[in-house]
């Protein structure tokens, strides 16, 4: 089978993908059969040589280029960069030994769960999925209701990062001198406005998921009233940390594209509470009880892989993808060294990207056989 083609570098597949999975649709779409890295030994071994920061990956105070704006903001996205690419690198890994753990468990083959061209993780999951569906047709239907991961963005490495950037990071000030509806950042407390991220409480607006006793445990389109797990707007009781004013971001677009990136590290950097299951069978057979078993065990980490990268972070990886585009065209008298800091990154994305995009259709594949979806059961 050949190898995909691999995605270009920005992010409408991740969108249109996004579209199907959560309408159902992604366990019948055709999965990438190829992770190999676009780049060889020679070419990373050559880049690591002229961007040496990639090699130990903290660029915060980097020295990429004279101006100062443009190397606060190229130091910003390569470490975006590297974080989002750890995180498709853990994932991918984790999807695969979940699916591999579960296809023992439910006596795969050996032969069907090892890896092809270059991937790991495609062929035990569809190995899996064809097998819970056999399970499930001899025997009787079983359902999955979850509750999302629950994530906590670092804020202390976005206010890090953002002081980089030459963003104001002194929190009394930038609360004391911002009007309500223009201040953002992380509430340590409760959030009482939008929440950009995990809605822990009472969501005013529709909630993606909700726990047994009602309360929202998922993204709240509308006014969020306790902890949010990303960035909350306007109101916070408790203390703002990282806090940003949109009158002092307007004031710079580079410092407030930089500023993007950090949030998009932090929130990679996120420490998650994996999701938790109620998983309901109509049968007690023995091979029934084997699948609950393993689905307990394993399709945590599935469900993680594809919420957290197919849903939860979609909007970061955008923005780090688009900073990619964008500094390729500005680094013309950056000199040698942003340049090929940069495009290391780019490279990395792209691998980056592929494995995500397999870690998510991998993962739906085998979560879509027994009918996953969010919320209380």
């Amino acid at each position: 089978m050949n190898a995909p083609t691999r995605p270009a570098l920005w992010a409408p597949y991740l969108i249109a993908f996004l579209a199907a999975l959560f309408s159902g649709m992604a366990c019948d779409l055709a999965v990438p059969t190829s992770v190999t890295p676009s780049t060889t030994s020679a070419t990373k071994a050559a880049a690591s040589a002229a961007c040496p920061e990639w090699r130990s990956r903290k660029f915060l105070g980097g020295s990429f280029t004279s101006d100062a704006e443009l190397n606060a903001d190229i130091a910003a996205f390569l470490q975006a960069s590297a974080d989002v690419s750890r995180l498709a690198d853990q994932s991918y890994a984790a999807v695969t030994k979940a699916c591999v753990n579960m296809g023992k468990d439910l006596g795969v083959p050996e032969a069907q769960l090892a890896a092809r061209d270059g991937d790991s993780a495609t062929a035990p999951c569809t190995a899996v999925a064809n097998k819970i569906k056999q399970i499930i047709d001899a025997n009787a239907a079983v359902s999955v209701h979850y509750q999302p991961p629950r994530c906590q963005m670092d804020a202390n490495f976005k206010a890090q990062c953002e002081a980089e950037c030459g963003v104001e990071v002194d929190p009394g000030k930038v609360v004391a001198e911002c009007e309500p509806a223009k201040l953002s950042g992380y509430c340590q407390g409760t959030c009482g406005g939008q929440c950009e991220g995990t809605c822990t409480g009472e969501c005013q607006g529709q909630c993606s998921a909700k726990d047994a006793q009602g309360r929202c445990v998922g993204e709240c389109q509308g006014t969020c009233t306790g902890q949010c797990s990303a960035t909350c707007h306007a109101k916070c009781e408790g203390q703002w940390k990282a806090p940003r004013c949109e009158v002092e971001v307007e004031q710079s677009k580079v410092k407030a594209e930089c500023s993007s990136n950090c949030e998009a590290s932090a929130n990679v950097r996120a420490s998650c509470q994996p999701p938790k299951l109620d998983i309901q069978a109509q049968t007690q057979a023995e091979a029934m009880s084997k699948l609950r078993a393993t689905l307990a065990a394993n399709l945590p980490a599935l469900i993680q892989a594809q919420v957290r990268l197919g849903r939860q972070l979609a909007g970061d990886l955008e923005v780090v993808v688009d900073t990619g585009n964008r500094l390729k065209g500005q680094l013309g008298a950056a000199g040698a060294k942003a340049s090929a800091c940069v495009t290391t990154a780019v490279s990395a994305l792209v691998d980056a990207s592929v494995k995500i995009d397999v870690s998510v259709k991998a993962s739906a594949s085998v979560s879509g056989k027994v009918g996953a979806s969010a919320g209380a059961g």
